[in-house]
């Protein structure tokens, strides 16, 4: 998959997400979309939805394009971070459902927030 096919194949996935036409093609608005998507289908105990929605994120850790992991880590994960617990909802909950990549880049933006590294993928340099 291509970056600029990462919405296409979102929405694919996910028919019920309601993305406004002019936003179709920008990926950051599309992900914080499916992020409250996401928090809805929590909500409304839709967990297989919940589920299929965190294992997209984590199939994008698997491409091979830089802008596509990023993406995934700065548009979803931490879209995620940010609207859970303006729920008020743990965001314990979602990072317990995350597959071993996501978790791995969802501390690594915890570490980011606290200042510990200066920028995103720092601790995995040796």
């Amino acid at each position: 998959m291509q970056y600029e096919e990462v919405n296409n194949a979102l929405l694919s996935e996910f028919p019920a997400l309601s993305v406004d036409k002019d936003d179709i093609d920008l990926p950051y608005v599309v992900a914080g979309c499916f992020t409250s998507f996401l928090l809805n289908s929590y909500l409304e105990g839709d967990k297989a939805t919940y589920f299929r929605g965190l294992q997209f994120i984590e199939t994008l850790y698997l491409s091979d394009v830089h802008k596509i992991r990023e993406l995934a880590t700065v548009g979803y994960l931490e879209s995620i971070q940010n609207t859970w617990p303006s729920n008020l909802l743990s965001i314990d909950i979602p990072f317990s459902d995350l597959g071993a990549e996501s978790k791995k880049w969802w501390t690594e933006l915890n570490l980011f927030w606290d200042k510990k590294i200066k920028y995103l993928g720092e601790s995995f340099k040796t």
